[in-house]
């Protein structure tokens, strides 16, 4: 007689619960996973963001305190120029046929405080070649107003300087050339304040340190509308400018290159050739 085999079912109720754990595991891995991805990619996303946020207000940054250092470069110009116009304004009023009785060490003086004070003018170009020529900045940017306002900001700029220069050119040119056709007993400041185009030139001091005021605030009028495309505050563009313009604190001194200079070794120190130095010296002295 065989035995019969006993079969065991599991309830329906454990059933469920066994098959319903597995697929909540799956449906919990994928919504996990999926989850991840999400915040992989987002947070890359956000801080790639961020990023550009940070290089777009950077590189802002940069050129708005190059147009900002530039307006200050003309104030110091225009400080010099005024000087200028003041002294100039006396030498003009004094009668050219007494001009002789002012010392050649005085007159020198004078000259050097005019022509001295008058310089080229420069602004630093690294801050407006990275903004012209790098295509990643200008779309890094985004925002076609603030290229536009820019680019005018530094084509005026190219432009004021070579004004400014040229005329500085024909100063120190008319200089010269009277400079070079004076006679030897001639005094330097008479014939100086004798050329009419050297005259025209210390007159026209007073209009020139105009014109500078002038171009500094316009480029401070320009800029802060670069402010405001942009959404940058005055306070952060000078900031940011002062402490790009503040020294760096080295703890040596500048070289001077005058300090430097020695003296010429003299024909006793070369000891390498010292043999073949007397032998020449015998045969063309008469030395033993």
């Amino acid at each position: 007689m065989r035995t019969p085999k006993i079969r065991v079912r599991m309830p329906r109720s454990a059933r469920t619960w066994a098959y319903g754990s597995t697929w909540k595991e799956l449906l919990l891995t994928i919504i996990g996973t999926t989850i991840s991805i999400i915040l992989t990619f987002g947070t890359a996303a956000c801080l790639d963001r961020c990023e550009r946020v940070d290089d777009r207000k950077m590189s802002a940054l940069m050129v708005m305190s190059n147009i900002e250092s530039f307006s200050r470069n003309v104030d110091l110009m225009a400080q010099d120029i005024a000087r200028c116009d003041s002294i100039g304004t006396w030498l003009l009023s004094l009668p050219q046929d007494r001009l002789n009785k002012i010392s050649p060490e005085e007159a020198s003086d004078i000259i050097n405080e005019v022509i001295g004070s008058i310089n080229f003018l420069s602004h630093d170009k690294t801050a407006e070649s990275i903004f012209s020529n790098n295509i990643e900045t200008w779309k890094n940017m985004d925002n076609f107003q603030f290229i536009d306002n820019v680019g005018k900001c530094f084509a005026k700029m190219n432009s004021d300087e070579n004004n400014w220069n040229e005329w500085v050119t024909e100063f120190e040119s008319a200089i010269t050339r009277v400079i070079e056709q004076m006679q030897p007993n001639e005094r330097t400041l008479a014939k100086l304040l004798s050329d009419n185009t050297v005259r025209q030139k210390i007159e026209s001091f007073h209009v020139r340190k105009n014109w500078l005021d002038y171009i500094s605030a316009y480029h401070r009028y320009l800029n802060s509308q670069n402010m405001v495309i942009i959404g940058v505050t005055k306070q952060e563009v000078m900031a940011f400018t002062d402490e790009r313009g503040r020294s760096i604190n080295t703890p040596e001194e500048e070289p001077i290159q005058s300090s430097f200079r020695t003296k010429q070794l003299s024909v006793d120190s070369l000891t390498t050739l010292a043999p073949l130095i007397q032998h020449i010296d015998s045969i063309l002295y008469n030395k033993k």
